[in-house]
């Protein structure tokens, strides 16, 4: 498990043990994201990614303008079930590329739609991450996932996200394997696999919808590519 799931998991067992404990109830708000990051020594994005979790699961509510807020509704566990089935079913590399193409490519359109500042930004900010040379392998890694996740978020469909949350953990280690066999089989090939990250980061960017769906679909070919090889 990266650090930034981790941080993410301090900031859920956060709220998990204010609830246990009595301190948070229905309709209390939590305390905002900039305070949360301070006390919990995490940041800002992992507290919004423990939010997100913590409203597909139905705990949070975010109300815009207002702050996030301890819900009543907490038999809504799509997440945990769906992570469960996907778990036990076994899923191979073609199964789970076949679901990241349908889920990304119905994001990526609802991501161009709903970008703003603050999201290119991130998207910005987690590609040159990506491409710095002198970042491990592991944190060009985990940008790399990040700025498919950040994707998925920008979708702002609850069930596009679930799906993806439930697989996070799986997609994750397929990403880093993949990088790793491009890489091994031709640096021409994974000079390639970067570049269609940033055509479809600037496309995102830009609002060119066409160009980013040329770009999600050469990343998806790179990626058959090496699974057949």
């Amino acid at each position: 498990m990266s650090e930034y799931e981790r941080n993410s998991e301090k900031f859920i067992e956060y709220v998990e043990n204010r609830i246990l404990e009595g301190t948070l109830k229905v309709g209390d708000s939590l305390p905002a994201e900039r305070v949360l990051a301070q006390q919990l020594g995490i940041s800002r994005t992992a507290v919004r990614e423990g939010i997100r979790i913590l409203e597909v699961i139905g705990i949070v509510e975010s109300r815009h303008g207002s702050g996030n807020y301890i819900q009543s509704y907490f038999d809504k566990t799509l997440v945990q079930v769906l992570t469960m089935m996907y778990a036990l079913d076994g899923l191979s590399y073609n199964e789970i590329r076949e679901f990241r193409y349908s889920v990304e490519r119905q994001a990526l359109v609802l991501a161009v739609n709903n970008a703003d500042e603050e999201s290119r930004a991130e998207l910005t900010r987690y590609l040159q991450i990506m491409e710095d040379p002198d970042r491990s392998e592991q944190e060009q890694t985990q940008a790399d996932h990040m700025i498919h996740y950040t994707i998925i978020q920008m979708s702002g469909n609850r069930l596009v996200i679930a799906n993806y949350l439930a697989l996070n953990r799986i997609i994750g280690e397929f990403i880093g394997d993949i990088r790793r066999q491009i890489r091994k089989e031709s640096l021409e090939d994974f000079a390639g696999f970067q570049s269609v990250h940033r055509q479809m980061v600037e496309a995102i960017c830009t609002g060119d919808l066409d160009l980013a769906k040329d770009a999600l679909d050469r990343h998806f070919v790179y990626i058959s590519q090496d699974i057949d090889t």
